[in-house]
């Protein structure tokens, strides 16, 4: 399958725009095992900052998990955290946390948010394209755009509808959106869903 934004990507941005707001880049890249996708993403400024001054490491889902045990910003005694948490946060890479002889402060935030992934599918190939695209739901709100004409469309429809995903379709004025995505609302804060955007960062220029 060809790259799926490569020659849509503007009319993707176009079309999406309504969704995302102002203010969101796109970048194209192969994660999660999918071919390539659009994603429309925000920089935390201020994060992105910190971590090129203190030359910050990079975080793995281990080093994460360790510090969504922490809040963001504020110094907690290292008396009142357990001995294997402290041992795993002395072990946290540079720039994740600072470090004193009684507190322990979480520096690293996600260096950016996901509004919206899209990926594309041929018209014969939109069950193999849904399935794709649902590897993202615990990151971001998804869609996926499909060659005119899908083949089954009612199907096609009905199975995004069940699973969030939006579809996005030619049509004579550039895309439409056949079906709007669901809105991306975690239930909660995961390591695997900050590592995707710790994953993304690392390859944006």
């Amino acid at each position: 399958m060809a790259a799926p934004t490569v020659r849509a990507r503007p009319s993707v941005e176009h079309a999406s725009a309504p969704l995302v707001g102002e203010g969101a880049q796109t970048a194209e890249i192969t994660i999660e095992g999918n071919r390539a996708a659009l994603v429309f993403y925000r920089r935390d400024p201020l994060e992105c900052e910190r971590r090129r001054a203190q030359t910050a490491a990079a975080l793995s889902i281990k080093d994460l998990t360790v510090l969504l045990n922490l809040p963001a910003g504020i110094p907690v005694p290292l008396d009142s955290l357990t001995q294997p948490l402290r041992d795993q946060i002395s072990a946290l890479p540079r720039g994740a946390v600072t470090l004193t002889d009684d507190h322990v402060r979480r520096l690293a935030v996600r260096p950016l948010t996901v509004d919206l992934v899209v990926a594309r599918a041929r018209a014969t190939h939109w069950e193999e394209g849904l399935a794709r695209t649902s590897r993202f739901k615990p990151f971001a709100r998804r869609a996926l755009l499909v060659e005119a004409p899908a083949r089954e469309r009612d199907d096609l429809l009905m199975q995004a509808a069940y699973l969030g995903i939006g579809i996005l379709e030619p049509a004579a004025e550039g895309l439409l959106w056949a079906l709007e995505p669901e809105p991306y609302r975690p239930r909660r804060h995961t390591p695997v869903a900050w590592h995707f955007t710790e994953q993304l960062h690392t390859r944006l220029p």
